[in-house]
């Protein structure tokens, strides 16, 4: 795992067996050969191998864990100074994602658990699953609910969290229950091309810093003929009802696999959406809002999104990279 200093250009962490290592690079060198001078070395006894890595907003503090270490360590870059967060059952962290407002992080689990943790106080509230262990996450930008799929499942999930203030610090304040959202189980849609068969498990998720769009890569079945990874996107609105309406898909050329996605931190006319594709190619997907108004769902109405349609499409199911 790697990850950049959050409004910072020149410091990258880098997850390796056995430390982190925190790059100070000079974005204006020539060189394609840092030296070793220009690395930290962060290590802790029995804090390997070091797999993921999330820096707070601010960039102030830098969290690691590992898959097989119960304890994830809270990093104060400048004094390589660390916090142990320990705690027993679930084994270690295989995904880490601190929420935008900096008050909250997912930590994932190898097993059918994972937790939340406040950044305050850091404590923790944890939430089994059924099937498998937390795939990937993400959350709204001001903090107030997580998105998240579980591993072999094709459904969205939300968990919902109050504001903490005064006597509520110290506290997650995290609902009891996940919802579901969305459902992603393989439809096939009629075009005027043939048939087009979508949906699956997802294997990863973003929403941009707006909270107006949510992509997602979903993964086809290798075993069924027509299935394809693809990713959707979908519009999104956190308050003052929740809403995740389907706006539609993006496939790359043939044969390319969309492998990892991000969207832009302050892109100002909307969103912009990075697509790294098997290929080795990188895609730019601009998202241009418009101002009109868009009718809100009435609340009484059920927030599953199912991909189904029964109707031939007149226009392009994809948006073509």
């Amino acid at each position: 795992a790697m990850a950049w200093k959050p409004l910072c250009a020149s410091i990258l962490a880098v997850a390796c067996q056995s430390c982190v290592l925190v790059w100070h690079l000079d974005p204006t060198s020539l060189s394609t050969r840092p030296s070793s001078g220009c690395a930290q070395v962060l290590s802790y006894p029995g804090h390997s191998p070091v797999t993921s890595l999330a820096w707070a907003p601010s960039g102030e503090l830098l969290l690691s864990a590992s898959p097989v270490d119960t304890a994830m360590l809270v990093w104060d870059v400048s004094t390589e100074n660390c916090v142990q967060l320990q705690w027993f059952g679930g084994g270690g962290v295989t995904y880490l994602a601190w929420s935008p407002d900096g008050s909250k992080v997912l930590a994932a689990t190898p097993s059918a658990v994972f937790r939340v943790w406040e950044a305050q106080m850091w404590t923790c509230e944890r939430w089994p699953t059924i099937k498998g262990r937390c795939q990937t996450g993400c959350w709204s930008p001001d903090g107030s609910r997580l998105l998240f799929t579980v591993l072999g499942e094709s459904v969205i999930y939300s968990l919902s969290f109050s504001e903490y203030r005064g006597e509520m610090q110290g506290q997650v304040g995290g609902s009891k229950t996940a919802s579901i959202v969305a459902d992603l189980s393989e439809t096939t849609f009629e075009t005027l091309y043939g048939e087009e068969r979508i949906g699956g498990e997802v294997h990863s998720m973003v929403w941009d810093p707006t909270g107006e769009r949510l992509a997602v890569i979903i993964r086809g079945h290798p075993d069924v003929p027509g299935s394809q990874t693809v990713i959707a996107v979908f519009r999104t609105r956190n308050s003052p009802v929740f809403e995740l309406l389907p706006c539609g898909f993006l496939r790359g050329e043939r044969g390319a696999q969309p492998q990892l996605i991000a969207f832009h931190p302050c892109f100002k006319k909307g969103a912009l959406l990075t697509v790294c594709w098997s290929t080795g190619k990188i895609s730019h997907v601009p998202f241009f809002f418009v101002s009109a108004h868009v009718p809100c769902a009435s609340p009484s109405r059920s927030p599953v999104v199912v991909m189904a349609s029964t109707s031939v499409r007149e226009q392009p199911l994809f948006s073509e990279l």
